[in-house]
C-alpha cells in the first residue's frame, strides 16, 4: 500500500462496565472494517486507552502516545481513526486544538461511524459531534453533582472516606444509603492523637511519630507525617459535622463520630489556628528547650545534636543567627539545672513556716468570702420580704396597682443583680492536712520530681518555678534571674531563718 494510506486506531471507553461488554473490541473491529473499506493500512500498535475520561487531552497517556507517534515523520501516518468523535474528545476546544496540530503534520482525524470528510460540511459536523459530546458530559456532571448534593444533605458522605473511616461493603450498590464506618484498627490511634493534640503539648511532627509507633503505617497505605496530622485535625467530620468544600456546605452526618466537638475544637485551636511556639522538643533529650535562653541576645536556645567519634552529643545552642555565641552540652545544662532545684529546695523548718503563712492567708480569704456571702444572702432575703410587703400594701390600697408594679420591678432587678454577685462569690474549701502533705512532698523532692515525670510535666514544673526562664552565659554557666512569687517567698523565709544563704546560680 502507499505510505499516504497508513492509519492508526485509537479506542477508549468512559465507564468501567464497558470494559466487560466487549465495547473496546467492538470499536476496534468497526475501525478496522472502516480502514479496510477505505483502503487504509492499519499501523500497529492499536492505541487502547481502556477506561478514562475524555474531558482533557493531556490526562490520557495512550492519546498522548498516539499523538507523538503521528508527529514523527518517519512513521508516515496520514489518518487517525476513532470509533466516534466522543471517543477522541468531549472538550470541543481541546479536541479542535489537537485536530489542528495533527493537520499541521498532515494527519487527518476521521470517525468510523460519523460524517468526517475533509470539506466544509464534514468539518462542521465534526465540531458539532464534539460539542454534543461536551454538552452530554457536562449534563451528566450536573446530574452527578445534584445527586451527590442530595446524598450529602441526607447526612451521607458521598466522597472518598476520611482517614480512619471506610465503606462497610465492597460494592457501591451494597453501600448505597449507608454511612462510612470506623476502621477499628485506626480508630484508637486517631482518637489518641486528638486527645494529645487537645492537650497542646505536642507538635504535628511529634503526633505523627506517636501514631506511627502505635502502628498507623501497618493499617494505612503509608506512614503518618505532619501533613497527615494536619489533614485529620482540619476535618470536622471526626465529630460528626460534614463539610463539602465543593459546595461550601455543612451537614450533620449519620456516621458514628470518633470524638466529641469539645476535643476537636481544642485540638484545632492548639495546632491549626494558633501559630504554635515550639517550646516542646521532639523527645525527652531536651527538656529545657523553650526555657533556656541566650544570656547575650535573649533569644531562645535551640537543639543542636553533633556526631563525634564517641557517637551523638546533644547541645543547646543560641538560635539567633547573628549571635550563636552560647552553646552548652545538654548533660551539663541539666546537671546545673538540677543544682538550682537543689539549692532552692527549702529546709523542713522553712516549709512549715511557708505552710503556716500560706494557709493562714488562705483561711483569711475564705473567712472574708463567707462573710460576703452571708451579707449578700441577707440582702436577697430582705428584698424578697419587701416584695411580699409591696403585695400586701397593694391589697390594702396603700399602693395603686401601677405603683406596686413599679416598686416590685425595681426590687426584682436588685435581687437579680445580687444573685449574680452571689453566684460569682465562691468558697474554695480544702482539706488542710492533705494539701499541707502534698506541699511538703512537692518542695522536698523537686529534683527527683523533675527527673521522674514525663516531658510535658517537666516543662510545666519549669514554668511554675521560673518566671523568665533560664539563661546560659558565654562561660557555659546557667542562671535564673527571677523565681515565681512562691519560691521568692520561700527564699526570703530561708534567709530570715538564717539556715541558708542565697543559693548559687540564683539571683534574688
Amino acid at each position: 500500500m502507499e505510505n499516504s494510506k497508513r492509519a492508526i486506531i485509537y479506542i477508549r471507553v468512559s465507564d468501567p462496565s464497558q470494559l466487560e461488554n466487549n465495547s473496546l473490541e467492538t470499536q476496534e473491529k468497526n475501525c478496522r472494517q472502516f480502514a479496510k473499506s477505505k483502503g487504509y493500512e492499519v499501523v500497529e500498535p492499536i492505541f487502547n486507552e481502556g477506561f478514562g475520561s475524555a474531558k482533557h487531552v493531556l490526562t490520557r497517556p495512550e492519546l498522548r502516545k498516539a499523538l507523538t507517534f503521528c508527529y514523527k515523520k518517519s512513521n508516515k501516518v496520514s489518518y487517525f481513526i476513532v470509533y466516534n468523535f466522543k471517543r477522541f474528545s468531549r472538550n470541543t476546544e481541546e479536541g479542535l486544538a489537537a485536530i489542528s496540530l495533527l493537520a499541521k503534520n498532515e494527519v487527518e482525524v476521521i470517525s468510523a461511524t460519523e460524517i468526517s470528510e475533509m470539506n466544509p460540511i464534514g468539518r462542521a459536523m465534526r465540531t458539532v459531534f464534539m460539542a454534543f459530546g461536551q454538552m452530554e458530559n457536562e449534563m451528566k456532571g450536573e446530574t452527578v453533582k445534584h445527586n451527590m448534593q442530595e446524598v450529602f444533605r441526607n447526612g451521607l458522605w458521598p466522597f472518598k472516606c476520611p482517614i480512619g473511616y471506610k465503606r462497610k461493603y465492597r460494592t457501591k450498590e451494597e453501600n448505597k444509603g449507608l454511612p462510612p464506618v470506623q476502621d477499628l484498627n485506626l480508630t484508637p490511634i486517631i482518637k489518641d492523637m486528638f486527645q494529645k493534640a487537645a492537650d497542646g503539648i505536642y507538635s504535628k511532627a511529634q503526633l505523627a511519630r506517636i501514631m506511627n509507633l502505635a502502628g498507623f503505617g501497618d493499617f494505612y497505605r503509608r506512614k503518618a507525617d505532619h501533613k497527615t496530622v494536619k489533614n485529620i485535625l482540619e476535618k470536622t467530620f471526626y465529630y460528626g459535622y460534614m463539610y463539602a468544600p465543593k459546595w461550601d456546605e455543612y451537614q450533620w452526618g449519620r456516621h458514628e463520630p470518633m470524638i466529641n466537638r469539645q476535643v476537636w475544637e481544642k485540638a484545632y485551636q492548639k495546632l491549626i489556628i494558633k501559630k504554635k511556639k515550639l517550646t516542646y522538643q521532639d523527645d525527652c533529650l531536651y527538656p529545657l528547650k523553650g526555657t533556656l535562653k541566650c544570656d547575650i541576645c535573649n533569644h531562645n536556645m535551640t537543639t543542636s545534636p553533633s556526631r563525634g567519634r564517641g557517637g551523638i552529643v546533644y547541645y543547646y545552642e543560641c538560635k539567633n543567627k547573628k549571635c550563636r555565641k552560647t552553646r552548652i552540652n545538654s548533660n551539663l545544662a541539666h546537671k546545673q539545672f538540677k543544682k538550682i532545684l537543689k539549692d532552692i529546695q527549702p529546709s523542713p523548718r522553712t516549709i512549715k513556716l511557708f505552710n503556716h503563712m500560706v494557709f493562714a492567708e488562705w483561711d483569711k480569704v475564705i473567712s472574708s468570702t463567707a462573710i460576703t456571702i452571708e451579707r449578700l444572702d441577707n440582702k436577697i432575703l430582705s428584698l424578697k420580704n419587701e416584695l411580699v410587703s409591696i403585695r400586701k400594701a397593694k391589697d390594702d390600697d396603700i399602693y395603686t396597682v401601677e405603683e406596686a408594679k413599679e416598686y416590685a420591678s425595681k426590687t426584682r432587678q436588685e435581687i437579680v443583680v445580687l444573685e449574680m454577685e452571689r453566684s460569682d462569690t465562691k468558697i474554695e474549701h480544702y482539706d488542710t492536712e492533705i494539701v499541707k502533705e502534698f506541699t511538703e512532698q512537692f518542695l522536698n523532692n523537686l529534683t527527683r520530681l523533675w527527673e521522674a515525670v514525663d516531658l510535658a510535666k517537666r516543662q510545666e514544673l519549669q514554668r511554675k518555678i521560673l518566671i523568665n526562664g533560664l539563661y546560659c552565659q558565654k562561660d557555659k554557666k546557667i542562671r535564673t534571674p527571677e523565681l515565681s512569687p512562691s519560691f521568692e517567698l520561700i527564699g526570703r523565709l530561708t534567709t530570715i531563718k538564717g539556715k541558708n544563704v542565697t543559693p548559687q546560680g540564683v539571683e534574688p
